[in-house]
């Protein structure tokens, strides 16, 4: 059981990520690859990053959430998400498999 699951490894969900694990939460990244930003060239407005690659801003994010040893990394989407319990379930397509719960 993880304390926190974010769906999306982009800056945003990076950005959670390495906060988190900065406070010893366990935490799951859910990233299926597909960003937003997917089809422009530069980013801009990113402090630190203006005009770099999208691509190469969220690698050095990763690069960097990696150091925390309670994040993890999962390559996938989530197709669903319901309360069980106190908690919740999902579930999520990844490449080695069709569906996981």
């Amino acid at each position: 059981m993880h304390d926190v699951i974010i769906v999306g490894g982009s800056y945003a969900g990076l950005a959670a990520a390495m906060q988190l694990g900065r406070a010893r939460r366990d935490v799951v990244v859910i990233d299926g690859g597909k960003r937003r930003n997917a089809t422009v060239e530069h980013a801009h407005g990113l402090l630190g990053f203006d005009g770099e690659a999208p691509a190469a801003i969220a690698a050095r994010g990763r690069e960097q959430v990696r150091k925390y040893s309670t994040v993890t990394f999962v390559e996938g989407d989530v197709i669903e998400a319901k309360r069980d319990g106190e908690g919740f379930a999902f579930g999520r397509r990844t490449r080695a498999s069709p569906l996981e719960n």
